[in-house]
């Protein structure tokens, strides 16, 4: 007779704790805490082949619950104004939860707090296997904490400067959306807490149950923890002078056109070399590296429709597959073939 095989923690569900204080940002406890709670309701998000939901979803048991926390009990207010009641103490913390650090302006007035500190050190210290999760600036929580020392952690590309020079021993990653080093995960601005969020819902439940999710969110394309905290189209809008954002317009709207270096000189009204200037000053990348990033960003979203790749290439102006695949390896890291299996249509 065999023996009655024991269930995972995930496969029972798991409780996470809510770290919530005055002046955090709304956006970065509801966005996550939202993702997770509606992978909670299987009934609601699965679609009608039922065989295609996981174990976890074979009885009423909720795969994530919440538990949000203040450092005193009472009741905070976020940036906005809206006001949380907590369901307890952050020192109530049960001992198999997982824990939540959202973000903020709140943020700077917590980073001082020793009690705090010792409590999140004690916590990665003897539940190795339990998820400490930071949104957005919530990252400069954990840094100060020390846990962060030594591992790769991203957080708001604003807050840059002050985490570089006050903690230098982390390995920060301010261009990707979401990291994970053993049990700690960190993400970056604001949104990508929903991104991170469904990273970890495909890891304990799998790509179709993450997708169910998705489809209720209504969060067009899963982006991956490799990817930018933000397009190189806005970056452009930003950063480059006004006479040049015309030229970026008509990349933009006319990806399939042959823009070489002497095509793009001749509509910028400039000499190769200054527009070659202008651009890495501005951004870091030659005018013909942002033409293929901007094709590769189209790419990107007309894969995700579910139009064929070789209609891809055609539209987004690579020419022909080999090099529109070349351009994927080049700069996300994986083929295109990868990037379907990840991100295409379900």
């Amino acid at each position: 007779m065999r023996a009655k095989k024991t269930l995972k923690p995930e496969k029972m569900g798991r409780e996470i704790g809510v770290l919530i204080f005055d002046n955090a940002n709304i956006l970065d406890i509801s966005g996550p805490v939202q993702a997770f709670h509606s992978a909670s309701t299987p009934e609601k998000t699965a679609r009608a082949n039922t065989h295609r939901r996981s174990d976890s979803a074979t009885d009423n048991t909720p795969r994530y619950t919440h538990r949000f926390l203040s450092l005193d009990g009472e009741s905070i207010r976020t940036s906005c104004g809206m006001k949380i009641m907590p369901h307890g103490k952050i020192t109530d913390l049960h001992l198999h939860s997982d824990l939540l650090i959202p973000g903020g302006i709140g943020v700077d007035q917590l980073l001082e707090n020793r009690t705090l500190q010792h409590m999140l050190k004690g916590f990665h210290a003897h539940n190795k296997d339990r998820r400490l999760i930071s949104i957005c600036s919530g990252a400069l929580i954990l840094a100060a904490s020390g846990v962060l020392d030594g591992r790769e952690a991203t957080t708001h590309w604003s807050r840059e400067q002050i985490v570089k020079e006050r903690f230098p021993n982390v390995n920060w990653q301010l261009n990707t959306i979401y990291t994970k080093s053993d049990q700690i995960y960190t993400s970056a601005g604001v949104s990508t807490g929903i991104d991170l969020a469904m990273a970890i819902i495909e890891e304990d439940h799998g790509t179709l149950n993450s997708l169910d999710v998705a489809q209720e969110l209504v969060v067009y394309l899963r982006r991956n923890g490799g990817q930018k905290q933000f397009s190189d189209l806005l970056e452009a809008q930003k950063r480059l002078e006004p006479n040049l954002l015309k030229l970026v317009d008509k990349i933009s709207t006319d990806l399939s056109r042959n823009w070489t270096l002497s095509e793009l000189s001749k509509e910028a009204n400039m000499t190769p070399r200054t527009l070659d200037r202008h651009f890495n000053q501005a951004l870091g990348s030659s005018p013909v590296q942002f033409v293929e990033l901007t094709r590769l960003n189209q790419a990107r979203v007309l894969l995700a429709k579910g139009i064929s790749m070789k209609q891809v290439a055609s539209l987004c102006g690579f020419g022909d597959l080999q090099k529109m695949r070349r351009s994927f390896l080049r700069n996300l890291g994986i083929t295109t073939t990868e990037y379907l299996q990840h991100f295409g249509p379900s």
